[in-house]
């Protein structure tokens, strides 16, 4: 596969992933205020949330992507 066609199709997946970690994250963030009330600053517990989600998302993909070229060859 060529490297600037997986390089977009991670971009693509990255950004569709962002774009759902924003739209979920209120009602993720809702439910942790309830158990854990003012231990983080809001924007820190934002942008932890939402980075452990993307980094997981892509994780995921590269794992996938290893796993499925390992195959080939």
């Amino acid at each position: 596969m060529n490297r600037l066609l997986l390089i977009v199709l991670f971009w693509i997946l990255g950004f569709m992933g962002g774009i759902l970690v924003y739209s979920i994250l209120p009602s993720i963030l809702n439910f942790f205020y309830t158990f854990i009330p003012n231990l983080f600053s809001k924007y820190f517990f934002e942008a932890l949330i939402a980075g452990v989600i993307g980094s997981g998302i892509s994780t995921i993909a590269i794992l996938y992507w290893a796993n499925k070229s390992s195959k080939e060859f």
